[in-house]
């Protein structure tokens, strides 16, 4: 199609100056170049997907229902790159993660936030979650299954039983799904409240469990 219009172009301007003939280009071909143009920047999108946009991350941490602070996430990423020689590009702090569930109903949101959450989940691309205590349940109700952070701590050579009499980690009928997030490095960064409290969770099949026991042992070190 561009060969085409070159060549007409030639053809309608070969007796013209180039004056007159950008003026010609200009009055009677504009809406080709527009076109062309924009099949252009559709190209480069494609490409730029395919080579770089579509990459997935090493570790990927969602703040649910959370003031969205991009710079905050950034930041929270690069300290924990440095503390656990992660690649900060491969890490992922991403707070726009507004949903409503039963007994929190939220206005103003993109309803879309609950779908790519449990699609993420799904998918394993959830390795550790920032979450109040009222949608840990929900997730419960959902068949949301976490790691037992008990033994990711002994694994870590941590004192677990200290962690639990200090209240670090939260209790649910014998087992330890959850952090207190007041209890870790990360208590200045969120919001935190009594009735509701905010736990740090590590969901059970996630794709890279290996980082997020990197991340347990950072916000507790």
């Amino acid at each position: 199609m561009i060969k085409k219009w070159m060549a007409d172009i030639r053809e309608k301007t070969k007796d013209m100056n180039r004056e007159q003939a950008f003026e010609y280009i200009r009055n009677y071909y504009w809406y080709h170049i527009l076109i062309a143009g924009v099949l252009f920047a559709l190209l480069i999108l494609v490409i730029y997907h395919i080579g770089w946009g579509d990459r997935r991350k090493d570790f990927y941490c969602a703040l649910v229902n959370q003031q969205i602070d991009f710079d905050r996430d950034r930041r929270i990423a690069h300290d924990f790159a440095e503390k656990s020689g992660i690649r900060e590009k491969s890490i992922s702090v991403n707070s726009d993660y507004q949903i409503s569930y039963p007994g929190k109903e939220l206005e103003d949101i993109n309803e879309s936030s609950y779908e790519k959450f449990f699609f993420n989940w799904a998918e394993g691309d959830m390795d550790a979650v920032v979450m109040p205590e009222s949608f840990y349940r929900y997730c419960l109700e959902q068949d949301g299954e976490y790691a037992d952070l008990k033994s990711w701590a002994e694994d870590a050579g941590m004192d677990a039983e200290t962690l639990i009499e200090d209240e670090v980690l939260y209790e649910e009928q014998g087992s330890f799904p959850a952090l207190y997030i007041n209890k870790t490095c990360l208590s200045d960064s969120v919001k935190t409240g009594t009735d509701d409290p905010v736990l740090l969770v590590f969901p059970k099949d996630a794709g890279h469990e290996a980082n997020g026991r990197k991340f347990f042992e950072y916000v507790l070190k």
